[in-house]
């Protein structure tokens, strides 16, 4: 029975949705830290691979991800490869989670800075209202007690409004990491490893100038 064309056209809007990065690698070192020992199933991944992960998702944060890892012919290994797809998403998982960890951390300091903030300024108001103090006890109290609430209340709502931002970043993109589908291409042909050379070479450019661009944005902030 043919799809109806209300369901061809989701599927069809879902296919564009869909963003692709492709990475290149000489080895599974460029994907896992050189100085973890461990197996493959258990070694922490690369800051390289990580950061070029980051850069992409900048690129483009519409849709879901199929991220396309293209290697030398040696490589090829399919128990590996699939020791490597389930590691990056554990991996990716167990960030997302750390993540929402750290952001719901932050939610309730503010709210206990809100807290805070808001009992320093009531009780103010209540030992001047019912005059428990003498006029000078009470200024000298209120030199402390009513910056302490406003800053309190304030930067309690600004951690509850917008918690850890970075974190808040990071947290949005190892959860679509986390749903990732993961490919492996391998250079089988000189076509296929030409086109892993131009991109591994590709990638190394565009990582050298983001850190030189980050590199000159630090040196000329205040």
């Amino acid at each position: 029975m043919p799809e109806k064309p209300e369901k061809i056209a989701e599927i069809e809007e879902h296919i564009k949705d869909i963003q692709e990065i492709s990475i290149a690698i000489d080895s599974w070192d460029d994907v896992f830290s050189d100085f973890d020992p461990s197996p493959i199933d258990r070694r922490i991944l690369s800051e390289d691979f990580l950061s070029e992960l980051k850069k992409r998702y900048r690129e483009t944060q519409r849709g879901d991800f199929v991220i396309t890892i293209y290697a030398p012919a040696s490589l090829k290994d399919e128990t590996t490869e699939k020791l490597v797809n389930k590691r990056l998403k554990q991996y990716f998982k167990f960030r997302h989670l750390s993540l929402q960890k750290e952001i719901a951390t932050a939610v309730r300091r503010g709210t206990l800075f809100v807290l805070g903030g808001v009992a320093s300024l009531s009780s103010l108001t209540m030992l001047t209202y019912f005059h428990m103090l003498d006029k000078l006890t009470l200024e000298l109290i209120a030199i402390i007690f009513m910056p302490l609430g406003w800053f309190g209340i304030w930067e309690g709502f600004s951690r509850i409004i917008e918690p850890a931002p970075f974190a808040k970043l990071d947290e949005e993109l190892f959860s679509k990491l986390s749903k990732a589908s993961f490919k492996f291409k391998y250079a089988v042909s000189p076509e296929d490893a030409s086109f892993a050379a131009s991109a591994r070479q590709e990638s190394k450019q565009e990582t050298k100038q983001e850190s030189k661009r980050e590199a000159k944005e630090d040196r000329e902030a205040p």
